[in-house]
């Protein structure tokens, strides 16, 4: 590399080439979108805030989260470690502090600026809604610069950076939707936000070159006094077995990723609700936002679950650290299991806190209340108390699938094949809501539902084929005892008829046959993906 913008516009490149990528794909298919319904008169209509926010507003924020993530470098170190998050082995190259801070952040505001600039010129907005030119652009510029600087600071105590950077830019945004509820010009805000890009530069450059240097402040001593009163001693304990200090180790490597990303994002959603007003649908709507967000950020961290280690960043192998650890492939992968479920736990703990404090404070718990009782009094209240619950665990349960169903990918070591899952996976996800559109609105509806049974029937035989095969290979390269495997079918067995029984009770009418149920259940409980993710240990650890 000739220059320091080109050793680190590669850096970019070749980790996240696959994201980028998809981001070109999804502008492109936009400007096809409008080209074809400008031309032709085609009857999509997305003059209406609902249909706009699940076709473009919900991927575009997908998107950004995702950038924060790549741009702070996010995926490759820890929020919640005193130690920074920029990468150690950049700071080997011959290249000031100042440059190492400046490229990543003129890059990161480069593809904000462009995302912004193609989704405001491609996009069909309402006509209902007056959408600014310029200034969102500055907003996601100054967010993500903020993101960097402060994550890139090292702090004196573990999990301070999670704090500082979550009331930050809670702040921020809450200046900006007041800003928004008040009326506030394009050239006062941007008079607002603009000043904020140097400033975050020059905290930015005074974090890079601290960390540098190793300069990494440790702010226990001042907290000596309530450990002594607290009895509490600083003697690590000892692990009982070889399991649980795998299962402390994950912990420590992935374990806090999901729930920490969900606490930086979460305060976005929330206040939202104060600009909601007395539309109950748009509450509503909001609501089920902050309820796709752990989901959403699951499909990020997953990439940290199968992470071997945080010495691991430029390749997906086995280190000999993990390799010739004195454990199974089963207690390796048990050990990130019981990992992904006490994320997945404290990040709906934070779900759950939070949501009701900001919906009474923002004044939206009567309509949300008065919604629920008509809901009760339609379908009565025990199906609507189980409803709620079926729902609420529906929602965790996605969360938990997210972070484990692409664990078998992340477990092979190919390179390839986890940058092109991730990949599908972005285009999967925004081309769903154009496409579910498209269905409505064309009056397709009717023959998708009449199709249903047959494309639910071939995906539960691909799954159970693909099961009985990773099944015999589990068998026959002796990674799981009878035991387990027994034990695992009676297991998955007795999820799927539970939630048939259940499904079955709530939706107990001739329109929607009880077949069609059972297959839902088959597929909504993962089993073939999950039970690779031995092989795939297996294959990446003895290559």
């Amino acid at each position: 590399m000739r220059t320091p913008a080109a050793a680190v516009a590669w850096e970019f490149r070749q980790r996240h080439r696959w994201g980028l990528v998809a981001i070109v794909v999804y502008l492109i298919v936009l400007a096809a979108i409008k080209l074809v319904i400008l031309a032709h008169d085609f009857p999509i209509d997305f003059d209406s805030a609902a249909t706009f926010a699940f076709v473009f507003v919900v991927p575009i924020s997908s998107y950004f989260t995702y950038f924060i993530a790549v741009f702070t470098f996010g995926l490759d170190g820890d929020l919640t470690a005193r130690q920074s998050m920029y990468p150690a082995r950049m700071f080997t190259r011959p290249v000031s502090s100042a440059a190492l801070a400046w490229w990543p952040m003129l890059f990161g505001a480069a593809v904000s600026v462009i995302l912004w600039t193609a989704t405001r010129l491609l996009a069909l907005w309402p006509s209902s809604i007056e959408v600014p030119v310029v200034w969102p652009g500055f907003l996601a510029v100054v967010l993500l610069a903020w993101a960097q600087a402060l994550t890139w600071m090292p702090y004196g105590l573990p999990g301070v950076r999670v704090i500082v950077v979550m009331l930050w830019l809670t702040a921020i945004d809450t200046i900006v939707i007041l800003a928004i509820h008040f009326r506030a010009s394009e050239a006062l805000m941007i008079a607002f936000l603009l000043p904020q890009i140097p400033l975050a530069y020059l905290v930015a450059r005074y974090a890079v070159a601290r960390a540098r240097r190793g300069d990494v402040p440790d702010w226990s001593g001042a907290f000596t006094w309530f450990a002594r009163i607290a009895g509490v001693s600083r003697l690590r304990r000892h692990f009982r077995s070889a399991a649980g200090a795998q299962a402390w180790f994950e912990w420590r490597l992935s374990g806090k990723s999901l729930p920490v990303w969900v606490a930086i994002i979460l305060p976005f959603d929330l206040l939202l609700f104060w600009v909601a007003g007395s539309s109950t649908v748009l509450v509503i709507e909001l609501l089920l936002g902050v309820l796709f967000t752990p989901i959403i950020i699951a499909t990020f961290a997953a990439a940290t679950v199968s992470k071997p280690s945080v010495n691991v960043s430029d390749s997906y192998g086995l280190p000999p650290f993990m390799a010739t650890r004195p454990l199974t492939n089963a207690q390796l992968i048990a050990a990130k299991l019981k990992t992904t479920l006490a994320s997945t736990a404290l990040a709906w703990l934070l779900i759950v806190v939070a949501v009701p404090i900001a919906l009474e404070w923002s004044g939206e718990m009567p309509l949300v209340v008065e919604r629920s009782r008509r809901f009760a009094q339609t379908v009565g209240t025990p199906r609507a108390v189980v409803f709620l619950v079926v729902v609420v665990a529906a929602f965790i349960a996605s969360t938990w699938k997210q972070l484990v169903q692409t664990l078998y990918i992340g477990l092979t070591g190919r390179a390839w094949l986890i940058k092109g899952s991730i990949f599908a996976t972005l285009t999967l996800l925004f081309f769903i809501g154009p496409i579910a559109e498209w269905i409505i609105e064309t009056r397709r509806l009717g023959r998708l539902w009449s199709t249903l049974p047959l494309i639910f029937t071939l995906l539960v035989c691909v799954k159970m084929s693909a099961a009985v095969w990773i099944a015999t290979r589990l068998y026959r390269n002796r990674l799981l005892s009878d035991r387990v495997l027994v034990a695992g079918a009676a297991c998955w067995c007795v999820a799927v008829f539970a939630l048939y029984g259940v499904l079955v009770w709530m939706l107990d009418t001739p329109h929607i046959p009880h077949y069609l149920l059972m297959l839902l259940a088959i597929l909504a409980i993962p089993l073939a993906r999950l039970s690779a993710a031995p092989l795939a240990l297996a294959w990446n650890r003895h290559r």
